[in-house]
C-alpha cells in the first residue's frame, strides 16, 4: 500500500459516510480532482448544497455540516492529495 492510500484511508476514518463517499470518488482514479460546490438558497435563508465532480458530472447532495466537514478535510488533507472541494 502506498503513502497516498495509507494517508487517504487514515484521514477519512472519522468522517461521515456521505463525506467518505464523496472523497472516495474525488480522490480516486479516474476522476481524481477537486469537486465544485453548488449552492441554492431561498429568500428566507434556507440553502441546499451539492458537490459536482467535473470529471464525470456526478453530483452529491450534502447538508451544511457535511459541507463544512468536506471543507475542513480539504484544508487539512486535500492539498497534499490534490483532491477535495474547492473553497470558491
Amino acid at each position: 500500500m502506498g503513502d497516498l492510500d495509507r494517508g487517504g484511508a487514515l484521514a477519512t476514518e472519522a468522517l461521515s459516510p456521505t463525506v467518505q463517499q464523496i472523497l472516495s470518488h474525488l480522490c480516486a482514479d479516474p476522476c481524481h480532482t477537486y469537486g465544485a460546490v453548488v449552492e441554492w438558497c431561498e429568500a428566507r435563508g434556507d440553502c441546499c448544497y451539492a458537490v459536482s465532480c467535473p470529471g464525470c458530472s456526478r453530483q452529491f447532495l450534502v447538508d451544511e455540516d457535511e459541507l463544512a466537514e468536506l471543507q475542513r478535510w480539504t484544508d487539512d488533507e486535500g492539498h497534499a492529495l490534490v483532491c477535495g472541494v474547492r473553497a470558491d
